[in-house]
């Protein structure tokens, strides 16, 4: 099957989208399809065309208003057309369906993005607009059952597939973990408490800074990964009840991150909108047992008391209480199972097969 993927996040930029569409594309690969990806331009020294580690890549500049994007978009890929033929069109992200009219491929939709939640919860013009948008996708798919959640009938069938993880390259790596934590001051008794994610609204990174003056552990220390508009307010409620006992690391790369979760002992996930969590699967990878907010694809995650606790979201007493109760319980057990879950049910492998299944469902 020769598949286009379309999506404005692709490497080198970072985020789950980015590694939802570059990870489901080697996949796919690997099990014999054939993926082009279509993005767009993010360094100037990107060629227009090329083929990297298998995928051909084509990439188109976005110019002018945001309004128009769609359009541009729309106009490259009929142009695209005419050089080569695919089997169905695969678009990831809102932008690319705005001015699309292609009708004679068959067209597949991944509802990504927590935006989408916001748009149906402010209602008013907005659901008209959905309704247009979603009504061109022959097949909808979502990484969590929440963004399948649609206030109005759609032609397409709806399918949820999670996001997936790679095992392999999150195996822990002891050497390192040593390493790190003399780095970070961690003593071998202590619990180091890993947080990937960006200091935005969504990830609720915030929340679990106030849970700091509610957790009584002297054992806990916290490492953040990741940058955002919230970082000096999460710093300063930091600073202020959990001082001398946290790490801010800033942004870093997804190669860079990865060592750190050798490091960390248990990975809390504060989020108020998420699909099944990439940074979450790269920590059950990694062995790690989850603290995460019931919302989302979060639960889809967690076995309560087998790999983690599942707390309220916008609770701080609740993420500390179940913070608490995981560091008091048989973290590392519980670390193993959540390895043995990523291996039995979220390898990309698997994820990519059940893609394919759902692929051949419209091309039938």
């Amino acid at each position: 099957m020769n598949i286009l993927m379309v999506s404005l996040d692709y490497p080198p930029t970072v985020g789950g989208i980015t590694a939802h569409v570059y990870e489901l594309s080697q996949a796919l690969r690997k099990i014999g399809c054939e993926v082009s990806v279509a993005t767009k331009f993010v360094l100037g020294a990107q060629e227009e065309r090329e083929t990297v580690e298998g995928i051909d890549i084509y990439r188109f500049s976005l110019r002018g208003i945001g309004f128009s994007y769609g359009w541009q978009i729309n106009r490259f890929l009929k142009k695209l057309l005419k050089e080569k033929p695919f089997d169905l069109i695969h678009i990831h992200g809102m932008r690319p369906l705005e001015f699309y009219d292609i009708q004679e491929i068959p067209l597949v939709y991944t509802n990504h993005t927590s935006g989408y939640l916001k748009r149906i919860k402010k209602g008013g013009y907005r659901i008209p607009m959905l309704k247009r948008l979603f009504n061109k996708p022959d097949l909808f798919l979502a990484p969590s059952e929440e963004l399948l959640e649609i206030p109005f009938e759609i032609r397409a069938k709806k399918r949820f597939i999670s996001n997936g993880v790679i095992a392999e390259k999150f195996s822990r790596n002891m050497q390192m973990r040593q390493r790190l934590r003399q780095t970070l001051d961690i003593a071998e008794d202590e619990v180091l408490g890993i947080v990937t994610r960006r200091m935005v609204w969504k990830n609720g990174v915030r929340y679990l800074a106030e849970a700091t003056k509610y957790i009584k552990s002297k054992k806990l220390k916290l490492l953040f990964i990741g940058d955002g508009e919230e970082y000096e307010a999460v710093r300063t409620i930091l600073e202020t009840h959990f001082s001398g006992r946290y790490h801010l690391l800033g942004a870093k790369r997804h190669e860079e991150i990865i060592d750190y979760y050798s490091a960390a002992d248990i990975s809390i996930l504060p989020s108020l909108m998420e699909a099944t969590s990439i940074s979450g699967l790269e920590a059950m990878a990694a062995s790690l047992p989850l603290v995460g907010t019931r919302v989302g694809g979060i639960p889809v995650l967690i076995e309560e008391g087998r790999n983690g606790y599942l707390c309220n979201p916008e609770d701080p007493k609740d993420l500390a209480e179940k913070i608490e109760r995981l560091i008091q319980s048989d973290h590392q057990a519980m670390g193993a199972y959540s390895r043995q879950l990523v291996e039995e049910k979220f390898d990309w492998k698997r994820i990519a097969q059940q893609t394919l299944n759902a692929y051949k469902e419209v091309l039938s």
